[in-house]
């Protein structure tokens, strides 16, 4: 049995909404659910199993003809998703999707498929009765075993897992996610991705980043499940995002001028791709004229963030001369009581940032 799993598509949101590429992003959210109707066409699979949150906010009748339109292009593949019982989702548990769309309501609920044969337990509890998914039983006994499960707390397993791998590598055994009687455990309700119960479970993360914390690559997991021995014979990651959330980091020295700067930041840039959004951190010493602000970066270029940590390298002496009469020189004096090798970082930093907020000023 071969599946893709996928989750929180989160459509209908707009990240970087204060950005000019807002409109863009939000609508590549859209087309990553049509990239995994693609991929499901393109693999033949069995299954489709879409966790966490699909739509940001509660669809309208609109967002779910859409939905509707997709899926009826896959008829030979068996659609999973939840929808819980609330007013605002009235059009999602009134709507009529394709005999192979499956959407689970109740906070629990069994539900047996014929072919291929799977035994499906589906839970979106706000408290998880794990003895429910223990005592999980297969009433036909060549069905295979599925665990969907659409709630956060998931995460707490996770966290549990890592904590116990810090302390001992074996310990990876002993996570409670590993012992379910399930051959694969997809969870949902986490935007970034990762796999643990010894491999039997993920979260596959959004298809698409939602926001500047969600680094890295982002898709989907194409798995295979073996019809007999019902063990998970395969899993894998697919990328499908139309581009990633990328950190650049740049060390400066007092050579690097402002020119110098800014084509170095636009190569990194070219070197990784400019349809990329980027997280810009710039530290080191620098020369007092190379000034680290908007103007670096070309209109086109995606910048959501450009922290600057670097320190002007003064020549404190030459400046407490010039303006030995006035605040600026009073403010140095009180720091070349003693050497400047002497100063705690503490120190540098307050007098860089002093002498820095005082040149700044007195030029405005």
């Amino acid at each position: 049995m071969r599946f893709i799993h996928a989750a929180d598509l989160h459509l209908g949101m707009i990240p970087d909404a204060q950005h000019p590429w807002g409109r863009e992003r939000a609508n590549a959210l859209f087309y990553s659910a049509e990239k995994i109707v693609d991929l499901v066409l393109q693999e033949n699979v069995d299954a489709l199993f879409l966790m966490g949150q699909i739509f940001h906010l509660p669809p309208l009748q609109k967002d779910l003809e859409y939905l509707h339109k997709l899926f009826q292009k896959i008829p030979f593949c068996h659609v999973f998703l939840f929808c819980k019982k609330t007013e605002e989702n009235y059009f999602l548990r009134n709507f009529s999707f394709s005999e192979n769309v499956h959407v689970f309501t109740e906070e629990q609920s069994k539900f047996y498929l014929p072919e291929p044969e799977m035994e499906i337990l589906a839970m979106q509890e706000k408290d998880f009765s794990f003895s429910s998914a223990e005592s999980f039983s297969l009433e036909h006994g060549d069905a295979i075993p599925i665990l969907l499960w659409n709630e956060r707390r998931a995460e707490e397993f996770l966290s549990l897992e890592k904590a116990q791998n810090s302390e001992n590598a074996i310990a990876a055994k002993e996570s409670p996610l590993a012992s379910l009687p399930f051959s694969y455990i997809a969870l949902g309700g986490e935007s970034k991705r990762s796999v643990f119960a010894n491999g039997k479970a993920a979260f596959p993360g959004s298809p698409e980043p939602l926001s500047a914390e969600n680094t890295g690559e982002h898709g989907v997991y194409l798995g295979s499940i073996h019809p007999i021995t019902k063990r998970l014979e395969s899993l894998s990651f697919f990328p499908i995002s139309t581009l990633q959330y990328i950190s650049l980091y740049l060390q400066l020295d007092p050579s690097v001028g402002q020119e110098a700067l800014k084509q170095g930041l636009l190569k990194k840039i070219e070197e990784r791709g400019k349809q990329n959004i980027y997280k810009i951190r710039i530290s080191g010493k620098r020369d007092p004229e190379t000034k680290v602000d908007p103007s670096l970066f070309p209109k086109e270029l995606r910048i959501v963030e450009c922290l600057d940590e670097t320190l002007p390298q003064y020549d404190f002496y030459a400046l407490y001369k010039e303006h030995q009469q006035d605040i600026l020189g009073f403010f140095i004096r009180s720091y070349l009581k003693k050497d400047l090798e002497d100063l705690s970082s503490m120190e540098k930093q307050s007098l860089f940032y002093g002498v820095s907020a005082l040149l700044e000023g007195g030029k405005s």
